[in-house]
């Protein structure tokens, strides 16, 4: 894929990166390449995770894997019927003008065209050919109900895509004890976070109709298009 530029982007990009850590630009940083964009050069770092950050399309490391499942699997979006909570701006991008593609969020933003409660979403069974849903579910209070949402409106044959702040160290996930303070909690799990995954991410996922797979990438993979920090970022494929 032959990148094409996005000024305003990396103009952002770069702007935001010089404020938050001017010294990354000082650093060792090798070329990468973004599956999702075609950029090929040197990456931004994104909060601690150093050349995290695409400057063209300002992909972070779940989007480059899932980009790279896409175009593996040879998935294309166009006449399909998607819904994508809180999109992903590098994806958003690409399918926004799309007839099927439907944005949901909590509230109507400039991201999102639609408002949509995951835990009760307001179209038919088996309506949409994909979901997708990073970075989501830990806000959500009831977040079986709002899996069991996402399986009920995807077709037989679809596929829904997830990822969560998991900690892979964990066997079970963290639910905040009823002696810890929400303040106390939100310092461990991140702000607005109502629990921290565990390995039994995937049998959550099972447990709402959903028959999940990971994402697997190579070490190759993982070093051209810079896919890990701290273990790579684990994304659920589900069928129904």
């Amino acid at each position: 894929m032959t990148a094409s530029l996005n000024p305003r982007v990396l103009v952002e990009e770069y702007a935001r990166a010089a404020f938050r850590d001017p010294l990354q630009f000082a650093r060792p940083r090798q070329d990468r390449t973004c599956p999702i964009c075609g950029f090929t050069g040197k990456f931004l770092a994104a909060g601690p995770r150093p050349e995290a950050r695409c400057p063209n399309c300002a992909s972070k490391e779940r989007d480059r894997i899932m980009g790279l499942y896409l175009d593996r699997e040879g998935i294309r979006m166009e006449g399909r019927t998607i819904l994508h909570f809180s999109p992903e701006r590098p994806f958003w991008r690409r399918w926004h003008r799309l007839p099927g593609y439907v944005s949901g969020d909590v509230k109507v933003n400039k991201y999102a065209n639609t408002q949509v409660d995951i835990t009760r979403i307001q179209y038919s069974d088996a309506h949409f050919d994909h979901v997708i849903c990073h970075h989501v579910l830990e806000h959500v209070p009831d977040d079986a109900l709002g899996m069991r949402e996402c399986a009920r409106v995807l077709k037989p044959g679809g596929r829904a895509f997830f990822s969560v702040p998991q900690d892979l160290d964990r066997a079970e996930t963290w639910e905040r004890p009823p002696a810890m303070s929400v303040a106390a909690f939100e310092r461990v799990v991140g702000r607005d976070h109502k629990r921290l995954y565990g390995r039994d991410f995937g049998d959550k996922l099972a447990a709402a109709g959903l028959r999940p797979d990971t994402i697997a990438v190579s070490p190759e993979e993982a070093e051209r298009h810079r896919l890990g920090y701290r273990g790579l970022d684990q994304i659920y494929v589900c069928t129904r």
